[in-house]
């Protein structure tokens, strides 16, 4: 039960993110629409507009958050990525412990390297890496073909999908 209660509370942060109230900035997306955060379990993306003042806003949910939930944040386990052309001219969240990743640099979240014009090689290299050796891994086993399409349907190509959808 407890998995599910943590979900259904930061399933609140989410909420708390997009109230105006707040004036929590988002991103613009290319073809409309806005994205503010993605949360999968305990891990969350918040994607801000970069500026101080908004993230500062977005400080104050997160600390709303965790008085009401009890919740806590590991700033020395969190990133931040600077997503512009603009240079950033400001440091922030250095007094809470937070990583600012430099450009061509990324990060590691949910299996997927992540940063701001990072080469597409630096996440394909690893996955057909790491696909090589699971099929030399399942040659030694006696699958039958049946067994072998299940496989790499189940496991190969979902891999594949997981990596190009991100």
């Amino acid at each position: 039960m407890a998995p599910y209660l943590f979900i259904f509370t930061t399933d609140v942060l989410g909420y708390m993110m997009a109230d105006p109230k707040y004036g929590v900035e988002g991103l613009s997306l290319p073809r409309g629409g806005l994205i503010r955060d993605q949360m999968f379990v305990d891990d969350t993306v918040v994607y801000l507009q970069g500026s101080p003042t908004n993230m500062d806003k977005a400080q104050e949910v997160f600390k709303t958050f965790r008085r009401a939930s009890g919740t806590k944040i590991n700033w020395h386990k969190s990133v931040t990525i600077w997503a512009s052309k603009k240079e950033r001219t400001w440091e922030w969240g250095r007094d809470e412990g937070l990583k600012w990743i430099p450009t061509n640099k990324g990060t590691r979240y949910l299996g997927i390297q992540v940063g701001f014009h990072l080469p597409p090689e630096v996440n394909f290299d690893t996955m057909m890496i790491a696909l090589k050796g699971k099929l030399i891994s399942w040659n030694h086993s006696m699958l039958s073909l049946a067994g072998r399409v299940l496989v790499a349907n189940q496991v190969l190509l979902a891999s594949i999908w997981y990596l190009a959808a991100c």
